[in-house]
């Protein structure tokens, strides 16, 4: 999206002294004039080789130390604007701007002050355009001032097939002491006809993480999708796109201790609005879920957990399910997250083929420069929300995070009150009170090189369904060799799901 420029009541000046291993950056000037309110945030300062797109939108854009353009941050608070030294609590890959390499660099200051989405790029977070600078050409002075500022939020303009919605949820409000709002799209089939009175089925499509309910708009330039969507013999339903962002990263659609109550949000307020709004068949029978990656696990949570509710869930690559292979990490036996107990560091992604691309160690510290306090349960990145959506809140409400971030040591006791989110447990304690309504609703895919290791707990998932008896879980788990995260194409993803659950819903 394109930002608009704002000029800013809000003024500062920021003194840095750098260093680079061949010259001397001697001050970094940032102002933001005439400040009229004091700002609570945490300030970035990024370096970039990057000429594609801001240096701000590459925060974290890489936690492979060898591709990630260099970030500092520190917590600014009740800031008035005037003049003070900037002195990073941390950076990344890099802890001081005095091991810049040498070449030609990008660099833009960004103040993060929205505290209801985590997302760097939310509204009312202030911005400076970004400038080169040569590191290893002499001694210079940098300036830069945040005159840019992410507009406010407004939602897409609806089309003939699919509408927008923002609505203010009294549940979440009460949670976070302020407004809070709920978001998704709806596609609706080509068939509808607004006074008709027909109603079709629905499938609540949830993202990968953090993702925004707007992605629907790319769906839509989807030639193979749209050819299925508008062929007359397609089986109609509608489809709600549900948002990810919350103000710790992604919510999972969960009622969570930490980041709210988003599932009682979703059953008592969102979905009502959407029934009546729009023509959704809203009985079990005619109500299904899908998602890959974190959208994977809420959508087989969703149907775990509330298994009346869903006629079916399609989880593609989801999050681990157990909890003895959290990635690559036992959190009841092993001892650390980021070293095995042979003392090899623990990869967090690798390649299809098997190579290794970065740590769990590198994506919590990058976790940790980008939440505020320094600490990466705040980051909205994907160590900090599973933090908060599996873990307890300490005195000021923040979730206890499971390890420690410097050293990997696992927290035994946080880790063990993990396990009422861990699925393969919830399934072996429930299954003869809910067994007879999941059975034959659980569909999987999983790539057998997923990208983050998630192979392992979805097996030890399917060897726990396949043990349950009266009724059998009659689970399909579809294991797709050489396949990695997520990559397995638009018929798999959607028109597969659609077909099927057309089947479904009209065996009612």
């Amino acid at each position: 999206m394109r930002l608009s420029t704002l000029m800013i009541g809000f003024s500062c000046v920021l003194g840095l002294s750098l260093q680079t291993l061949q010259a001397e950056v001697t001050q970094i000037m940032i102002a933001l004039p005439d400040a009229d309110a004091s700002q609570t945030g945490r300030l970035f300062v990024v370096f970039t080789k990057d000429k594609r797109r801001e240096p701000r939108l590459n925060i974290s854009d890489s936690p492979a130390p060898r591709d990630a353009s260099p970030f500092f941050a520190v917590d600014v608070e009740n800031w008035d604007g005037s003049k003070f030294e900037f002195q990073p609590d941390a950076g990344f890959p890099i802890q001081s701007v005095m091991e810049l390499e040498s070449g030609t660099w990008r660099v833009q200051a960004m103040l993060d002050v929205n505290q209801v989405l985590s997302d760097l790029d939310s509204p009312g977070n202030y911005y400076s355009t970004p400038q080169p600078i040569e590191v290893g050409g002499g001694s210079q002075e940098l300036s830069f001032s945040l005159t840019e500022r992410v507009p406010e939020e407004s939602l897409p303009a609806d089309t003939d097939l699919l509408k927008f919605v923002r609505i203010r949820s009294d549940l979440l409000s009460e949670f976070y002491d302020h407004d809070m709002y709920l978001r998704a799209s709806v596609l609706l089939p080509p068939a509808y006809e607004q006074d008709s009175g027909d109603s079709y089925p629905v499938l609540f499509h949830v993202a990968g993480l953090n993702g925004r309910y707007t992605r629907s708009q790319r769906l839509m330039n989807d030639s193979e999708f749209m050819e299925y969507w508008l062929d007359d013999s397609t089986p109609p339903a509608v489809i709600v796109f549900l948002d990810g962002e919350s103000p710790y990263g992604d919510s999972y659609q969960m009622n969570s201790a930490v980041s709210g109550p988003y599932a009682d949000a979703n059953f008592i307020e969102l979905f009502p609005y959407l029934a009546e709004q729009f023509p959704i068949d809203d009985i079990p029978t005619s109500r299904f879920v899908t998602g890959c990656s974190t959208g994977g696990w809420v959508s087989m949570a969703l149907q775990i957990l509330y298994p009346e509710y869903f006629n079916g869930a399609y989880s593609l690559s989801p999050d681990s399910p157990s909890f003895r292979a959290f990635q690559l990490v036992n959190l009841y036996d092993d001892d650390n997250a980021f070293v095995s107990a042979s003392g090899m560091q623990r990869p967090s992604a690798r390649s299809t083929n098997g190579d290794p691309r970065f740590s769990i160690a590198d994506e919590v510290r990058v976790e940790a420069v980008m939440g505020r306090g320094g600490s990466y349960v705040h980051s909205g990145a994907q160590w900090g929300a599973w933090n908060a959506v599996y873990g307890q809140p300490d005195e000021n409400g923040d979730p206890i995070p499971v390890w420690n971030q410097a050293t990997g040591e696992i927290n035994p006791a946080v880790a063990n009150s993990w396990r009422p989110w861990d699925l393969e447990i919830y399934v072996q304690d429930n299954w003869s009170s809910m067994g007879s309504e999941l059975t034959g609703k659980l569909q999987f895919w999983m790539g057998d090189m997923d990208n983050y290791y998630l192979t392992n707990g979805l097996r030890f998932l399917e060897e726990t369904l396949n043990l349950m008896e009266a009724p059998a879980a009659n689970a399909q788990f579809n294991w797709l060799p050489y396949h990695g995260h997520c990559g397995f194409g638009t018929q798999v993803h959607y028109i597969d799901v659609l077909n099927d659950l057309a089947v479904r819903a009209a065996a009612r």
